[in-house]
């Protein structure tokens, strides 16, 4: 009798212990929730703060360059950081309209400061208009433009700033949220575990060796199930999480290619500006804008590049069938890059062998798998070679073959060749920057159009990229 009351008090045990590690678990889950929603808030709030410097940055270019240059293009990325800097103040004010010293911060510092900021350059305009332009850049270049500047970077820096240290702060709390409910849930089971098995150990004695045998083996069963479902509540989890951040990834792809296009429009517009005074540049200032620009333009195809792969991934591309002329494309390809190969003293051969100039597909997209191919060979083959594009009828498809004579492509490399972020051996041949994304944008993008892209190489003796695309999509 005293043997079966010690079982049934070592189950009793078992499942109140169960049942206070669960609710352990649910309370400690439900913090987690909680600082996780504060972490997410702090990275808006960080996020936004950025964006409203950036639009100050965009707003002051866009006024200084309509001063200098009178030319109303300049006015709309004006208007638009305007209306930007305002919706983030906004948004700003009531993230934080709980935290007393950011709030505090928002109201008597950094938006009053801005408010002058505007004002100053609404009336550097009135200038503008009563005074001329002279007296308008007169007035837009006083110190007291830099002072107003420096005092916002100052104040959203210390915003920042202080959001980073809350961010720090809530992130060691989680992370120690993290190991006190590891610990705890390891601690239950353990104790769990030792009341299990003392209550087995009692049953055993009591029970016949067939019972004894049999009790064991669904408790090893039990116990095996419910490891199953923890490595399956993990796993999916795990997959859950990894969906997440990968969506976090393109989202800040998108944003940061988008964010970087409005800065290198206006550096494009200050550098042309400048090439117009050229009879006033030495030779030297003529070369450093050349570069500025070759720069700008490496920056632009790293940026569309991103945006390529971050529509791709994320499934935004759309396929737009339309029946389009093979002649009229390839002579559009040879006038865009005709220069950059006469630069590199490079022979463009354009070949064609068709019955029927039309093609059914999506214009925009056959456009940039053959202009990346095209870069890619010019890039690769050394001076005084020869690219060809050789456009011919292959079965029911039709076949785009872009050969160049560069160095060929390792056969222990062509695994990589179609894969994100790859760098193979082979180096441009004049200096030009490669992001490793190119081939692997136009893999996928062949795929949409329902083609197949091929590439044969030697070692030494050149690459043959062939895309095969069907006539009717």
């Amino acid at each position: 009798m005293r043997k079966l009351l010690r079982v049934r008090f070592l189950l009793v045990l078992s499942i109140t212990l169960t049942l206070v590690s669960a609710a352990i678990t649910y309370l400690n889950v439900q913090e987690k929730k909680e600082a996780t929603a504060l972490i997410i808030h702090t990275y808006k709030v960080i996020q936004f703060s950025t964006r409203m410097l950036s639009s100050l940055k965009d707003m002051e270019i866009g006024h200084r360059s309509y001063l200098l240059t009178a030319d109303t293009t300049f006015i709309s990325p004006y208007h638009e950081a305007l209306a930007d800097i305002t919706l983030d103040v906004d948004t700003l004010k009531d993230l934080v309209k709980e935290n007393p010293r950011q709030a505090d911060i928002i109201q008597q510092h950094i938006a009053p400061l801005i408010e002058r900021k505007k004002n100053h350059l609404t009336e550097s305009f009135h200038i503008l208009k009563s005074f001329g332009r002279d007296s308008a850049s007169h007035f837009a270049g006083m110190k007291i433009a830099k002072t107003q500047m420096d005092s916002i970077r100052y104040w959203i820096g210390d915003f920042i700033q202080h959001e980073q240290s809350l961010l720090k702060e809530r992130s060691e709390r989680l992370e120690q949220r993290y190991i006190i409910n590891d610990v705890i849930r390891f601690s239950s089971f353990v104790l769990i575990g030792i009341t299990s098995l003392a209550a087995l150990v009692n049953i055993n004695r009591k029970e016949e060796d067939n019972k004894r045998l049999l009790r064991e083996l669904q408790n090893l069963n039990q116990q095996l199930e419910e490891k199953v479902r923890e490595r399956t509540g993990e796993l999916e989890q795990a997959n859950a999480d990894l969906v997440r951040l990968n969506e976090e990834k393109n989202h800040f792809l998108g944003m940061a290619s988008h964010d970087l296009k409005a800065p290198l429009v206006g550096i494009s517009g200050l550098l042309s500006l400048m090439r117009l005074d050229k009879d006033k540049l030495t030779p030297r200032h003529v070369e450093y804008i050349s570069l500025m620009e070759e720069t700008g333009e490496n920056m632009q195809r790293l940026i569309t590049d991103l945006l390529d792969l971050s529509r791709i991934e994320t499934g935004t591309v759309r396929v737009n069938p339309q029946s389009i002329s093979i002649s009229k494309l390839l002579t559009q390809l040879h006038n865009r890059f005709r220069p950059l190969a006469d630069k590199k003293k490079i022979e463009l051969d354009f070949q064609q062998q068709l019955t029927n100039d039309v093609i059914t597909t999506d214009p925009d997209l056959l456009a940039r798998v053959l202009e990346n191919l095209l870069s890619n060979a010019i890039k690769f083959s050394p001076s005084g070679k020869k690219v060809i594009m050789h456009v011919h009828e292959h079965a029911n498809d039709l076949r785009f073959d872009v050969i160049d004579q560069g160095p060929g492509i390792r056969p222990e490399e062509r695994e990589k060749l179609f894969k994100k972020f790859q760098k193979l051996s082979a180096r441009p041949t004049d200096g030009e920057s490669s992001t490793g994304l190119g081939l692997s944008i136009v893999k996928d993008l062949v795929e949409l159009l329902r083609g197949t892209v091929q590439v044969e190489s030697r070692t030494g003796q050149g690459t043959v990229f062939s895309v095969s695309l069907p006539r009717v999509k």
